[in-house]
C-alpha cells in the first residue's frame, strides 16, 4: 500500500511504502462535522438559498450595483466558483499524478486522454458553432456527473456509519438516483424551456424536441424507482432497525432539488450548488484521500483532523488546486482574448475540454470496489 507520513511539524513527505495498519473503526466524517455539514452534505447551499430568498426573493443576484445583498451574494458565489468549483477539476490531476502506483494505473487518463483535449480545443476555436455543441454536451451530462458523485459520497457515509446495504438494496439506491438523471435529461430533450439556449455568451443548440412519450416513460420509471427506494428504507428500518444516515439523505435531497426544481428556483440552485456542494465536496474527499494516503494517524478526533486539513499539508494542497483552476478558467481565456478571440467563447471551450477529461477520469479513479480506494475513503 502506498502511503507516507505527516511529520510532527506539519511537513508532508512524498508517498512511500508502509506496512498496513491494523483495522480500526471507520472515522464517521470525511473531514470534520462542520466542514462536512457545510461543504459536503449541502448545508452551505441550504444556508445561501435561505439568505438569497430572505433578501432577494425568487431571483438570482444579477448585479453588484443593485443592492448590498446582491453584491454580497454575487461576491460569495463567484469566490466559491473559483475556490471550489474551478479547482476541483485540478484535484483530479493531483490524484492521477500522485503516487507511483496511481501514475501507472491511470497512465491512459494522464496521457492519451489528456492529449485528446488539444485537437478538441483547436477544433472549437476553428469551427464556427462547434464550441456551442461541446458546451451543450457538457450541459446534458453534468447532472449525471453531479448525481454519480453524490451517490458515491452517500455510500461512503452509509459504510462509515454501519448502514450496510445488500447488493439488491444498493442497486435500488443506484437506479433510483440514475432514474432521476434519466428523467431530467429526457425532459431537457422533450421541452425546449428546460434546455438553455445561451451559456454565458455561448449560443447553445437544441437536439429536440423528442416525442413526449419518452418523457412519460422516463417519469414513470423515476416514480417507480422512488417508490422502490422509499420501501427499501422503510423495510430496512423495521426489519434491521437501521436508519438511513442523515448525511446521505441531505446529499440526495440537495441533488434532487438541483435536478427537479424549476424556473427561478432552479437558477438559484445552479448558482450555489457548483461551488458549495459539488466542487467543495469533491475537494473534501480528495483532501481526505490525500492526507490519509500520507498516513494521517488513526484514531484522531475530528478537531485534530480539522487542524491537519487546515494546516500546512492541507493548505498546500488547496493552494495548488485553486491556483491551477484559476490558470485554466481565468488565465487561458484571458490569454486568448488578448490575441483576438472572444473571452466567453474560449471560457466555454475550456469548460467543455477540461470537464470532458474530468468526467471520464473521475469514473475510473473513484471506485469503492477498488480495495485501495475503498481503504482510504472509508477509513
Amino acid at each position: 500500500m502506498v502511503s507516507s507520513t505527516i511529520g510532527g511539524t506539519g511537513s508532508l513527505d512524498a508517498p512511500r511504502e508502509t506496512t498496513p495498519k491494523a483495522a480500526a473503526a471507520p472515522y464517521p466524517w470525511i473531514i470534520s462535522p462542520f466542514i462536512d455539514l457545510a461543504f459536503v452534505c449541502g448545508g452551505g447551499v441550504i444556508f445561501f438559498l435561505a439568505v438569497n430568498y430572505l433578501y432577494l426573493g425568487w431571483r438570482v443576484p444579477d448585479s453588484v450595483h443593485n443592492d448590498p445583498a446582491s453584491w454580497w451574494l454575487m461576491t460569495v458565489g463567484f469566490l466559491a466558483q473559483h475556490i471550489f468549483a474551478d479547482s476541483h477539476n485540478s484535484a483530479t490531476y493531483l490524484r492521477i499524478w500522485g503516487s507511483a502506483e496511481d501514475q501507472a494505473r491511470f497512465k491512459f487518463h494522464r496521457t492519451w486522454l489528456a492529449y485528446s483535449t488539444v485537437p478538441m480545443f483547436i477544433l472549437g476555436l476553428s469551427v464556427p458553432g462547434l464550441t456551442g455543441t461541446f458546451v451543450y454536451i457538457y450541459l446534458i451530462t453534468v447532472f449525471w456527473h453531479y448525481t454519480a458523485q453524490t451517490f458515491g459520497i452517500a455510500l461512503i457515509y452509509c459504510y462509515k456509519r454501519g448502514y450496510i446495504m445488500s447488493q439488491t438494496e444498493k442497486e435500488i439506491f443506484r437506479w433510483f438516483m440514475f432514474s432521476m438523471v434519466g428523467f431530467v435529461s429526457v425532459r431537457s430533450f422533450c421541452f425546449k424551456e428546460f434546455s438553455p439556449s445561451n451559456f454565458f455568451g455561448v449560443d447553445i443548440p437544441f437536439w429536440g424536441p423528442w416525442n413526449p412519450v419518452f418523457y412519460n416513460i422516463a417519469r414513470f420509471l423515476f416514480i417507480g424507482m422512488t417508490v422502490a427506494f422509499v420501501i427499501m428504507l422503510v423495510r430496512k428500518y423495521f426489519k434491521e432497525n437501521k436508519i438511513f444516515p442523515w448525511q446521505s439523505m441531505m446529499l440526495v435531497l440537495t441533488v434532487a432539488g438541483l435536478g427537479l426544481s424549476r424556473d427561478m428556483a432552479n437558477a438559484m440552485f445552479w448558482f450555489f450548488v457548483p461551488g458549495f456542494f459539488h466542487g467543495s465536496q469533491y475537494l473534501a474527499v480528495c483532501l481526505s484521500y490525500y492526507l490519509k494516503e500520507r498516513n494521517m494517524p488513526n484514531g484522531m478526533n475530528s478537531w485534530d483532523i480539522g487542524k491537519i486539513a487546515l494546516g500546512a499539508p492541507g493548505l498546500k494542497y488547496i493552494g495548488l488546486v485553486v491556483l491551477s483552476g484559476v490558470f485554466f478558467y481565468v488565465g487561458i481565456p484571458h490569454f486568448f482574448m488578448q490575441i483576438g478571440f472572444n473571452y466567453s467563447l474560449v471560457g466555454g471551450l475550456v469548460l467543455a475540454c477540461v470537464n470532458y477529461h474530468h468526467f471520464i477520469t473521475d469514473a475510473a479513479i473513484w471506485r469503492l470496489r477498488d480495495p485501495r480506494c475503498r481503504k482510504w475513503l472509508i477509513s
